[in-house]
């Protein structure tokens, strides 16, 4: 196996990304079905991305590096492009709170490696995901299928619940667990 088929299926995840939200702009059903099943096609990588590394022993520092800020773009992107064309399915308020999430994580992230630590991935941060993805397919779904709207609606709402409780319990225990890192001093870095 390649060491480039899991980072090309990493970064298809990005450049899928357009398509949908143009697909989801469509005005007939057929469009947004499609869409919908290009999501599918996306989300499905995230875990098949990591398993080829894995598998055939080519996991790359760009690896790394790109298969967790690919689900942030991913994620977060179609969250914040469908609160804000369906506000009904998703509240803006919501996605702009998962977004400032992200920041305040991420900044934490930045910091540690200058005081020589290295933050794992918590399993609540990984729920977070699934739950947020799970809301996007549902609202997708949900435009896509009117039959189905009133289903999805409710599932789209159940598990954007559950993307805040995630979301925020993650970050308060990533915060508090490491909360010895505000007292630390930095190393000294090379400066290039």
């Amino acid at each position: 196996m390649k060491a480039w088929l899991p980072n090309a299926l990493t970064l298809s995840r990005i450049l899928f990304l357009l398509p949908i939200m143009a697909l989801l702009e469509g005005s007939t059903p057929g469009a947004r079905i499609w869409g919908f099943a290009l999501f599918l096609a996306a989300s499905f990588t995230d875990g098949l991305d990591g398993w080829f590394a894995r598998r055939y022993g080519c996991e790359s520092s760009i690896g790394i590096f790109l298969d967790p800020l690919a689900d942030k773009i991913f994620a977060n992107l179609l969250l914040l492009y469908l609160a804000s064309h369906h506000p009904t399915w998703i509240p803006l308020w919501v996605a702009l709170l998962m977004l400032a999430r992200e920041f305040a994580v991420q900044g934490f992230r930045s910091m540690a490696p200058c005081l020589g630590v290295v933050l794992r991935t918590g399993q609540m941060n990984k729920w977070k995901l699934v739950f947020q993805l799970i809301a996007i397919g549902a609202c997708m779904a949900g435009l896509a299928w009117e039959q189905a709207s009133r289903l999805m609606l409710i599932i789209t709402w159940l598990a954007l619940g559950l993307m805040l409780l995630t979301g925020i319990w993650s970050m308060l225990a990533l915060f508090w667990s490491n909360r010895d890192l505000w007292q630390r001093r930095p190393l000294r870095m090379e400066l290039r």
